[in-house]
């Protein structure tokens, strides 16, 4: 069986829900604590990526990580290995897996004030049907048509996310330029971290990202 005859399925076998804290943007975290009510859910968040700022003093955060819950699992993974949360608000990072997210850097020039990002992708060999075809599909991963094609609707889920990260940097970086932030790259553990969709949207209150 050559590659042009594997179809990417998910296999539902939930390894992906078990791996590691699920990466969100700031406005999913507002999200996904809206839906663990409607699910009686218990959710843990601990702030990843946050950039200072000078002016108000508090840490704006890009990036949030989901624990897992106590079993070991994402807590909206049902007894049977289904996402309790898949037809509501599926997080992008899981929408787009196994097509995930192998680097992220931030720049932030104090010159221009402007800040924007890089990120860069890989194929995770933790799902489970990549293991099942590894020996076939391996040698394709570094060819980006191959990607896009064996990967259409993850690779524009993971696009999705990357237009939204920069939405967020977009914003700052028009605020900076105004003079209602000054960023400094790195955060101040002894300062407040503030979900960066509600920080931004006090000073741009039409700021929205839409859910897909």
């Amino acid at each position: 069986m050559s590659e042009d005859h594997i179809k990417f399925s998910c296999l539902r076998c939930g390894i992906c829900c078990m791996a590691s804290p699920i990466s969100l943007l700031p406005h999913e975290v507002l999200i996904l604590n809206d839906l663990a009510k409607l699910y009686n859910v218990e959710l843990r968040f601990v702030e990843g990526y946050s950039i200072y700022d000078r002016v108000s003093s508090v840490n704006i955060v890009l990036t949030y990580h989901m624990r897992l819950g106590k079993n070991g699992k994402c807590p909206f993974l049902s007894r049977k290995n289904l996402c309790l949360i898949h037809d509501k608000y599926k997080p992008l990072i899981c929408r787009s897996f196994p097509y995930t997210i192998k680097s992220i850097n931030y720049y932030f020039d104090p010159l221009s004030k402007i800040a924007f990002h890089r990120s860069s992708y890989t194929v995770s060999l933790a799902c489970e049907f990549i293991k099942k075809h590894k020996e076939i599909l391996e040698p394709y991963f570094k060819d980006e048509i191959f990607i896009r094609k064996f990967f259409n609707d993850e690779v524009q889920y993971a696009n999705l996310m990357e237009k939204y990260r920069s939405m967020y940097l977009l914003a700052l970086s028009y605020l900076w330029r105004l003079g209602y932030v000054d960023l400094s790259s790195d955060a101040r553990k002894d300062r407040p971290y503030v979900n960066a969709y509600i920080f931004i949207r006090r000073y741009i209150p039409y700021f929205a990202i839409k859910p897909y």
